[in-house]
This record gives structure tokens, C-alpha cells and sequence, in this order.
């Protein structure tokens, strides 16, 4: 490689890198959940889970997360007292930007509260070449589906 081709490649990365915007990603979603219990044993229940998710409210503003607004749902299983499962998030942005999320549970505490972990998995507009994740923690009031989702974690776009 010649001198004057390794100024190139640097100030190419170093353009690029200019470009990426870091966000933390502390915030809450609120929405109405729909999901079906199904009852295998005793100590062992499969949720078929759905939860429309009417905004997502950051602690930043500016974020890009902001006002997303959209569908979550996937499959837990709970096996004595044990959670584990995996779904898809596909939320709207303000300006026809799209997010996809994949979320993973891990565990269930003994109110009920569901957490895990997220992962940008695609996107379109501003999400195109987006990446991040985080943690998530999931509460549903069972008697009227209120479900809020607090998240933390980190976005860059690029």
C-alpha cells in the first residue's frame, strides 16, 4: 500500500467514524399486551404474547428511539418459575423509519415482571445501518394487559 493510499483508507474511516451517533438508551414503553396462556403442567406455561406498544418515551429527548411506536410478540416458556424465550419488535418511527428489535427472556421474578435482553436486528431510514442493544425489563397488569417496558442500553446510526 502506498503512503498516499493509507491517507485515503484513514481519512475514509475517520469520515465514516465522524458520522456514527452514539445514544444511551434509558427509556419506557407503554402499550396494551394481548397474551394467550397456554397451561401445559402445573409449573410449566407457554405465552403466546402480543403487545401493541402506542409510544416509547426516552429519558433523551433527542433520541432516535423516541416516539417509536409499534408491535411486539414471541414466545416465552416458564418452567418452574423459570422463563425463557424470544420474539420481534418492528416499530414506526415519526419520518417512516423503521426499527427491528429482537428481545430474549431470561428471567421472570416473583411479581411477574419479565427482563432480558434486546438487539437492533434491522432497520430502514435512520435504522438502516443502526446497531445496539441492551436490557429490558417487563411488567403487564393482568387484569386490564397495561404493560410497560423499561429499557436501557446503547444505539449508534450511522
Amino acid at each position: 500500500m502506498t503512503f498516499r493510499t493509507a491517507i485515503a483508507v484513514a481519512a475514509t474511516l475517520a469520515a465514516t467514524q465522524a458520522h456514527a451517533q452514539a445514544y444511551i438508551s434509558d427509556g419506557i414503553a407503554t402499550g396494551q399486551s394481548d397474551t394467550r396462556t397456554i397451561a401445559l403442567a402445573e409449573n410449566h406455561l407457554v405465552l403466546d404474547t402480543r403487545i401493541n406498544f402506542s409510544r416509547l418515551e426516552m429519558v433523551d429527548e433527542t433520541h432516535p428511539m423516541n416516539q417509536l411506536k409499534g408491535n411486539c410478540f414471541g414466545a416465552i416458556e416458564i418452567r418452574d418459575g423459570a422463563a425463557e424465550g424470544n420474539g420481534i419488535c418492528v416499530l414506526d418511527g415519526l419520518n417512516e423509519d423503521q426499527v427491528v428489535l429482537g428481545w430474549v427472556a431470561r428471567r421472570m421474578d416473583s411479581s411477574g415482571a419479565m427482563s432480558g435482553y434486546w438487539t437492533i436486528n434491522a432497520g430502514k431510514g435512520i435504522w438502516l445501518q443502526a446497531s445496539g442493544g441492551g436490557t429490558f425489563t417487563m411488567t403487564t397488569n393482568p387484569a386490564n394487559g397495561a404493560a410497560a417496558n423499561a429499557i436501557k442500553g446503547a444505539v449508534t446510526l450511522r
